[in-house]
């Protein structure tokens, strides 16, 4: 690139930390995330979405809610300049998650502080805070990738991101747990129970970051004469992430558009009880958990496209599941669905993240994350608020198919099915090199846990005779 300038670190400054402080660092790193999913649930729990309920959010709002903050998604292209002439990264990192954080205090008490729920400025302030987080939360996202790219060696990135993974949705899980059991046990008015629940969030989320203080940081590559247009292209004119990028942005925009209102789905049409939202919910965390450190060991052995692959042709079950509800199937066919999609939201999750660092160069890299995190993540916020403003365009509509009533939340999961499918050949034009056949990683996961218990108890025998002498 013979526009950009990249300032090395002086001969020895670059980092080679002794292995002891390196995992040192990565344990704080999975504690943190852990402590991070204790404030995820805090203040996205389905707690969470009858709080807007009860302050007068509909489902134009609900779109506004999901999509205005993922639009903020585009601070992480300003985040990206920032980071080319940063020489640290863990400063701005540390206040900008702080910041994003706290935002969450004043928008819990809010109906408190305006003097009622039904306040007609409390959606927009609500919104505007939530957008506020949202901003300062991505504009630290590529300090956060680019600061782990350089903290992890490249050739267990994958087992490193799946341990870590599976800690962290092992604590989601428990923590959604909690949150059903105080749903089920308090009753109190949600507009009280949310305040408490995001206090201890904030708490566990703070704390997430200050352990940050304690992690290494490795010297930062500095692009002093760096062409913002020009980082912002780079991307798009990678031969093989440019690919990535296409089918990034494509699949967050066709699972968004359902995703968005699944939970509002089951509590409002469904009529389901918040604190059985909560439970089945927690089922997602659990298949998540279980399957996240085999998806690191086989994307480290065959490569991270095969296990996009698969994990993308098998995602678009959910969708239509969530078309067969009904108030009388809800409570058990949801948790039979839930699991498996968490496992193939854990590949899906873990492999995006490893091709993005993988492929990415170290110059100009926090720009090639912003492309997926940010760029992939505006097409999910735009899916939010079009799914919302077709609800209320149809609000009303019914009709019926074989027997089975249709309402506009189905015409929503209908269209994000169709969309789901045309991501299909995208995903196959994506290249990796040194990648292995998608054949070769199906065969190969019935030998991994969880996937070895499927041939049990013929598995179980194999694995006893080979282990003899």
């Amino acid at each position: 690139m013979a526009d950009k300038h990249p300032v090395r670190p002086p001969s020895g400054a670059a980092f080679h930390g002794s292995d002891g402080n390196r995992r040192r660092s990565l344990r704080l790193v999975t504690i943190g995330g852990c402590l991070a999913m204790i404030y995820g649930v805090g203040i996205g729990s389905p707690a969470t979405t009858e709080f807007f309920r009860a302050i007068g959010a509909n489902e134009f709002h609900f779109g506004l809610i999901t999509g205005i903050p993922m639009i903020m998604l585009l601070m992480q292209f300003i985040g990206a300049v920032a980071l080319n002439r940063a020489r640290r990264r863990k400063p701005l990192f540390i206040w900008c998650l702080i910041i994003c954080r706290l935002v969450y205090l004043p928008i819990a008490f809010l109906p408190f502080i305006l003097g009622g729920a039904g306040h007609p400025l409390m959606i927009p302030i609500v919104i505007s805070l939530l957008a506020l987080s949202t901003a300062t939360h991505n504009f630290a996202i590529p300090f956060w990738f680019s600061w782990m790219a350089d903290l992890i060696p490249k050739r267990i990135i994958n087992r490193v991101w799946g341990w870590r993974q599976m800690a962290m949705h092992i604590t989601w899980t428990a923590a959604f747990l909690m949150v059903t059991l105080a749903l089920y046990l308090i009753e109190k008015p949600v507009i009280i129970l949310f305040p408490a629940l995001v206090v201890i969030a904030v708490i566990a989320g703070v704390t997430d970051i200050l352990l940050f203080l304690n992690v290494n940081e490795p010297p930062n590559l500095v692009m002093t004469q760096s062409r913002p247009w020009a980082d912002f292209m780079a991307p798009l004119r990678h031969p093989l992430y440019r690919r990535f990028v296409a089918f990034s942005c494509a699949w967050s925009f066709s699972c968004t558009l359902a995703a968005s209102f699944m939970l509002l789905y089951v509590l409002k049409v469904l009529h389901l009880a918040p604190w059985k939202a909560s439970l089945i919910w927690c089922v997602q965390g659990i298949g998540m958990a279980v399957a996240s450190s085999m998806w690191g060991r086989l994307a480290d052995r065959y490569g991270n496209r095969p296990v996009l692959k698969l994990c993308t042709t098998l995602k678009p079950m959910i969708v239509i599941i969530f078309l067969l509800l009904t108030p009388k199937n809800v409570v058990w066919l949801l948790p039979l669905a839930f699991l498996p999609d968490g496992m193939l939201n854990a590949g899906n999750t873990l492999v995006t993240n490893g091709y993005m660092l993988s492929i990415a160069p170290r110059e100009n890299r926090s720009m090639f994350i912003a492309a997926i995190t940010g760029l992939a993540g505006v097409c999910g916020g735009v899916a939010a608020m079009a799914g919302g403003a077709l609800l209320s365009r149809i609000s009303g509509w019914e009709s019926s198919f074989l027997g089975h009533p249709l309402n506009p939340f189905h015409a929503v999961f209908g269209l994000s099915l169709l969309l789901r499918l045309a991501c299909q050949p995208l995903v196959w034009r994506i290249k990796e090199p040194g990648s292995k056949h998608t054949r070769q990683i199906i065969g190969a996961m019935m030998d991994e846990w969880p996937m070895w218990i499927v041939r049990f108890p013929v598995g179980l025998y194999r694995r006893y005779r080979d282990a003899r002498p």
